[in-house]
Order: C-alpha cells, then structure tokens, then sequence
C-alpha cells in the first residue's frame, strides 16, 4: 500500500502546472457593444499572456495583443524590473472614458514575489483606444486612493484635470520601476528644484541633553539628479519597488493650472550585489498643467517619515513640505 501511494504522489507531482486562466469582463462604461467585446478580448489575452510567462519564467508573447509600439515598449521595461502575474480568474470591473477621448480599466490585482520568494500585491491599470487596442500599461494607485481623490471635489474641482493628474502621477510613480529616463527627463522642467532629506542624529550638548534629530537637505539641479540614477541608481539595481500610502492633490489658491500633490511613499530596491535599500517618507511634488499635452514638474521634495531608527518618532506635521511652502514667481 504504502509503495502504491508514494507511485501516486509522483504521478501527481510529475504533472504540468498550468498557468491561472484569467477572463475579464465588462460590467459598465461602454455602450457599443462591439467595442466591449473588443475591450474584453484585449485584456483578457494579455493578462492570459502574462500568467503563462510568469508560469515558465519567460517572457509574454503579446504578439496577438492589440496593443501599440509605445505601451508595449512600457509593459516590457515593467516586466524586466520584476515579473507579475494576475491571481485573480474572474475579473470584472468598470470601464472608465478619458479625458483624452480613450478608455481605462482599473483594479487589475497583480501578484509579484519579493527577494525572500514573499508575495507583493498591487494593481494594474490599462488604457485603450476606441478600437480597444492597448494603449498604456502602468501600476495603478491602489483603488480607495484614487476614489478618494477623484470625489474630492472642493480640492480639485474639475474631473478631467483630476484624471489627468493622477494618470501623470501613476506615470511618475511607475516610470522608476521601469528605470524609465526619458520620461524623468521630459516631465521634469528645465530649472526644477529637486529637495532630498535624510536625518542627523545630533550629538549632547554641553550639559549632557540628547538633542532632537533634525532634517538636512541637499539640493539637486535636473541634470544632478538625473544623471545620478542614470549612471549610478538605474544601472546597479536589480529591482524596484514604490508604493503610495497616501496622496494629496491640492489646486494652488490663486495661480491657475499649478498643484501640489503629496505622498507617503515606500520605496524598496535590491542592487545587483544582493544589498537592500528601503525608505518610507513624503514625497511632494508641484506639478505646472497649464501645457496638459506636456506637464512639468517645478519642484520634487522627499523627507523621511521616521526620525529615529528605532521607528517612534515621526516627522511634525509642520515640517511636511507642501505648495504653500514655495513662492510661485509668474
């Protein structure tokens, strides 16, 4: 009996895994319904794509995808930074129309595995043209986040310029995942200010009194920055991965097109030699829309949450820098 069992166990192990079939449905949004059919057709086959890869440790063959040059090109860099699959076998959701005149699916669960083989979730959002080609493949901010900033009306009152703000921002967010330069280079403006912070743990005074951490910063020009996670940042990581816990979308009071957008951001990522590197802290940025075709960001500030090492002390709240912390010259 007991060899009868052990032959089964082996039989069983011996057969093919196959990849998690995925079907994604349409439950609103869309009132031709050619075009849905096309929209379900189109993400169905890529997430389908995607789980057969992620099964063999492969790359997706999207040949079959509607989907164009420029999203394809984006969906690759995603994948380089670290391979995802979708956990989910029946997906539907909403389709949301663009302010560009394009469709958007939200709420795509993905699953990744971090360096000690732990799951990672997040979510993916997809656009399409109105034949229901791909058109854009990012990380999306988490579902209740981006509800949240989206009803808000008395900030940001006008939905379409919200839409766009968070699409650009799922952009910002994703286009480090995707150790994307270009688009670091084209969204940031010519003169932007770029702020780092890090703590100081201050040594006693005189009479032997701890004095508190304080906040140094070091400031960057465009070309500074970027040059540092061209040459040194982009190269030498194996993998990326940033987060948003929050995200504040503020209208300036009186200069029309500028925002302030704040973040508690995590960011995680494991260089080539195998060292971690991990942050936690704000992360604000203001954003010029006045140009919606090409955006630009004037100033990009990051502060650590924590102050000690210990993680008991935060950062006050009238430290977090904001858009009334700058002076906006016309």
């Amino acid at each position: 009996m007991k060899r009868i069992i052990l032959s089964l166990v082996l039989m069983l192990s011996l057969q093919p895994v196959f990849a998690q079939e995925v079907t994604f449905s349409v439950n609103s949004g869309v009132n031709d319904p050619a075009l849905q059919a096309a929209i379900e057709h189109t993400v169905t086959g890529f997430l389908n794509a995607i789980n057969r890869a992620y099964d063999k440790k492969g790359t997706p063959d999207i040949s079959q995808v509607p989907i164009t040059e420029g999203a394809t090109m984006g969906f690759r860099m995603l994948w380089n930074n670290k391979p995802f699959r979708c956990d989910e076998s029946d997906i539907v959701e909403p389709v949301i129309r663009t302010y560009d005149g394009g469709y958007q699916v939200r709420n795509i669960p993905l699953e990744s595995l971090d360096e000690k083989g732990n799951p990672v979730y997040k979510e993916m959002v997809i656009d399409l043209d109105d034949t229901g080609r791909i058109t854009r493949v990012n990380k999306a901010i988490e579902a209740n986040l981006y509800r949240k900033i989206m009803q808000s009306g008395s900030q940001v009152t006008d939905l379409r310029q919200r839409q766009i703000i968070l699409n650009y921002v799922e952009d910002f967010r994703t286009s480090y995942e995707k150790k994307d330069i270009d688009f670091l280079e084209m969204v940031f403006s010519d003169d932007a200010l770029i702020i780092t912070g890090k703590v100081v743990q201050r040594k006693k005074g005189e009479r032997g009194i701890q004095m508190k951490p304080e906040i140094t910063y070091t400031k960057y020009s465009k070309q500074e920055y970027l040059n540092r996670l061209r040459t040194h940042v982009f190269p030498n990581t194996k993998t990326i991965d940033v987060t948003f816990g929050t995200v504040e979308v503020v209208k300036h009071p009186s200069i029309e097109g500028y925002f302030g957008v704040l973040v508690r951001q995590g960011y995680k990522s494991v260089f080539k030699s195998g060292a971690i590197y991990e942050d936690d802290g704000y992360l604000f940025m203001l954003w010029d829309f006045r140009d919606e075709n090409r955006p630009q960001i004037h100033v990009r500030t990051w502060q650590p949450y924590w102050m000690n090492d210990a993680k008991t002390e935060s950062i006050s709240e009238d430290q977090i820098i904001n858009i009334n912390s700058f002076r906006i010259t016309r």
